[in-house]
């Protein structure tokens, strides 16, 4: 190897030299420009203060909180740091994702491991590198705020205000005072709460919210408002104490109130309610999908058709949820539930009656729109009273097993339909006095009313129909009213009856003020006999049919009629009695029938028949006078007398009461026009014809008169002998006639007695 130069090898160590001298120099320069100056000294409150300040905690591997400011000042007493333009990280436990405190100054406390700051202090929930996760609560502001940096717990006593942002609507509230916990995820506003969710969606409106407190949990999505609270939704408003607000999806989908009370506007109507206990259902949408109020429900709703008020235990309210909002449409009211309907009074139209509904279980249908009633029904015992409000108007009261009624518009009552009924009507204001309430009862009953007006149209009720006002009582299978008139008809076994008597037809039409009525088909009708008549019978009749007007006093049978006293028999087409008069008439052509029981020859025979025929017939009892006409045809045993007319005067009653059959023995009995005479005997046949006649029991006198009354005395058929004169006078008892008013010869006066 060839060895190297000594001058090379020193040349090499001086440029080496060199280069090391420059540099030098460079640095020493370089250290001169950039020279800092000396600190100015420490305040005696301070320990340090320096720029960029970072703290972290961490459990194991992971990083708990991370807090970093711009610069910050070390305190010494009490020892803590103030920070300026602070930032805290909360991580999560996934690491991902952390919760953002933000504030201008603040202070730390490392021995507490508190952060706390009399600025706006902002904190921002569940962030992270791909921005804020939503179905959280995205923003939180508070004036003024501690926070523990190992819990994550924040409390302010400032203004606070926060937002959240969920899938299905925007939040946001404030209050005076807060505390958050995001262990728990509980945020907890302390005084002057209000809040507001604003749902996604076209048209739908903001839910606005006011408590004294406010407790958010955010995990069960709740919220409790006490110790008391307000929500408005539109013209929905509801106030109550304590309550809990159950959120879904950042939209409230149901709110518990107690001691409620609200009212909710609507374009023609306004809806008061009130409940100790109330649970409202909303839609994802936020309208109102159903109210459940308990213990002491009352709902009140006023608009263009009356006063309408509800109440109950519990009430379950069903909506419809439309574009603009929510529409009742089914109430089912439970637990001593009522309903009081009060018409409007409007001008020139008669006010109707109030309404009252009560039941243990009613189901309240409303039209579309819901405001007013469509359909009401009861699901369990219940009644209905109706409750003038003018005069003229009867208090009425309907009980039964079920009901349901429908309205027309207005709320206008317009069917009525129930079972297992009884009715109760009170007298009209007004009425005579000594007037009794009208019961009903039956099986089935409908009822129809006016739409415009609410008054009765049309009640039907059947079934084993049966009625009563004071002593006067009625049955049938059916009966229907028409109209406001106060007419009943019934049909099928029909029967009405009081203390003086009964009727019975197939179909019976009453009036209930006065009733009278009009009894049609098969009439069977019973007299009972007054009170105090000993031995009295009862007088009975049928007809076709039969008419009672006047208080029951004027009678009037027609078709076939037969009216019947014991043994005294009447037939004709038609008879009419007038209980005042104490008369009685026949028409059409008549029989009439009477026992004679106490003229001697009843007393010896044991009852004498007597039946006469005619076109017509009077009886006036208080005469004791039976007048008949046309065609008549009186037999008695052994008797038969023919006239025009016959006058008969019966025996002498012992009592003062009306018989409205003729009855008892004929005392005497005159004839008019055409008069024909026949007694018959076992061989012996007398007959006698004359202008007029008269017959006297107690004799046995017959009397003719007239032109030329004549008497023929016919024995086994041949003429024995023949009287005629200006008057003849026959004396059946001791077998003499009188001629003329003289008596003849003993040969040419007397007659041979009848063998």
């Amino acid at each position: 190897m060839r060895r190297a130069s000594p001058y090379l090898l020193l040349t090499v160590i001086l440029g080496i030299g060199g280069v090391v001298w420059y540099s030098y120099q460079q640095r020493v320069a370089v250290q001169k420009r950039n020279r800092i100056a000396a600190p100015q000294p420490l305040s005696s409150t301070l320990n340090s203060k320096a720029e960029g300040f970072v703290y972290a905690t961490s459990e194991g591997n992971r990083t708990v909180a991370e807090l970093r400011a711009r610069d910050y000042r070390e305190i010494k007493d009490p020892p803590h740091m103030q920070l300026e333009e602070m930032e805290l990280r909360l991580f999560h436990p996934d690491g991902k994702t952390f919760d953002l405190v933000k504030a201008a100054r603040g202070s730390f406390y490392p021995a507490e491991s508190r952060l706390s700051s009399e600025e706006r202090v902002e904190v921002q929930m569940a962030m992270s590198t791909e921005g804020p996760v939503a179905g959280r609560i995205l923003n939180i502001v508070a004036k003024g705020a501690s926070l523990e940096i190992k819990t994550g717990k924040m409390m302010s006593q400032g203004d606070v205000e926060f937002r959240f942002e969920q899938e299905g609507g925007i939040g946001q509230g404030q209050a005076r005072g807060a505390e958050y916990d995001p262990g728990t995820k509980e945020l907890r506003l302390l005084a002057a709460s209000r809040l507001s969710w604003n749902a996604k969606g076209p048209g739908v409106e903001a839910i606005e919210v006011e408590s004294e407190q406010v407790l958010y949990q955010e995990r069960e999505a709740k919220v409790y408002l006490s110790p008391w609270s307000k929500m408005r939704k539109g013209g929905f408003e509801l106030a109550g104490t304590q309550s809990e607000v159950k959120l879904e999806k950042g939209v409230i989908r149901h709110v518990t109130a107690n001691e409620a009370r609200g009212v909710d506007r609507g374009p023609r109507r306004v809806v008061n309610y009130a409940a100790r206990l109330l649970n409202v259902d909303f839609n994802e949408n936020g309208q109102i999908e159903k109210v459940i109020a308990e213990q002491d429900a009352r709902l009140e709703t006023t608009g263009d058709s009356g006063v309408t008020k509800s109440a109950a235990q519990r009430m379950d309210l069903f909506f419809l949820t439309v574009a603009k909002g929510s529409q009742l449409e089914k109430a089912l009211a439970n637990g001593k539930a009522s309903i009081v309907s009060t018409p409007p009074a409007r001008e020139g139209r008669p006010v109707g009656e109030t309404k009252i509904l009560r039941s243990e279980a009613i189901e309240m249908k409303m039209r579309r729109g819901g405001e007013e009633l469509e359909v009401v029904e009861t699901h369990a015992p219940g009644t209905l009273e109706f409750v003038p409000n003018r005069t003229g108007q009867r208090r009425r009261r309907l009980a039964a097993e079920r009901m349901v009624i429908q309205y027309a518009a207005n709320n206008q009552l317009e069917r009525y339909r129930a079972v297992g009924v009884e009715t109760r009507t009170e007298p009209a204001e007004g009425a005579p006095k000594g007037s009794t309430a009208m019961l009903t009862s039956s099986r089935d009953l409908e009822a129809y009313f006016e739409p415009k007006t609410g008054e009765l149209k049309r009640l039907e009720q059947w079934n084993d129909f049966r009625y009563q006002e004071g002593e006067r009582y009625a049955r049938a299978e059916q009966a229907v009213q028409q109209g406001p008139e106060q007419w009943i008809t019934l049909t099928t076994k029909a029967r009405v009856w009081d203390t003086s008597g009964s009727t019975e037809a197939r179909e019976i039409t009453l009036e209930q003020r006065t009733g009278e009525f009009v009894a049609v088909g098969q009439v069977r009708s019973t007299r009972e006999p007054e009170r105090g008549q000993k031995g009295a019978v009862p007088t009975q009749a049928t007809a076709e049919r039969m008419e009672a007007r006047e208080a029951n006093t004027k009678i009037r049978y027609e078709g076939n009629a037969v009216m019947w006293q014991a043994e005294n028999r009447l037939r004709a087409p038609r008879i009419d009695i007038d209980r005042k008069a104490a008369q009685l008439r026949a028409f059409g052509g008549l029989t009439h029938q009477m026992v004679d029981e106490r003229s001697a020859q009843a007393r010896k025979s044991g009852g004498v028949l007597t039946t006469v025929t005619a076109a017509e017939m009077f009886y006036d009892d208080r005469e004791r006078l039976v007048e008949y006409r046309g065609g008549v045809r009186m037999n008695r045993p052994g008797l038969e007398v023919l006239s025009s007319l016959l006058r008969s005067y019966l025996e002498p009653e012992d009592t003062e009461r009306f018989n409205e059959q003729p009855s008892g023995g004929i005392e005497k009995a005159f004839a008019y026009g055409n008069v024909r005479i026949t007694e018959t005997g076992m061989e012996r046949v007398r007959k006698g014809v004359g202008d007029s006649g008269e017959y006297y029991t107690a004799e046995g006198r017959l009397v003719l008169e007239g032109k030329k009354p004549e008497m023929l005395d016919i024995v086994r058929g041949v003429e024995r002998r023949r009287a005629t004169g200006k008057q003849l006078s026959w004396f059946a008892n001791n077998n003499k006639i009188i001629v003329d008013g003289a008596e003849q010869k003993p040969g040419l006066s007397t007659l041979e007695r009848k063998r």
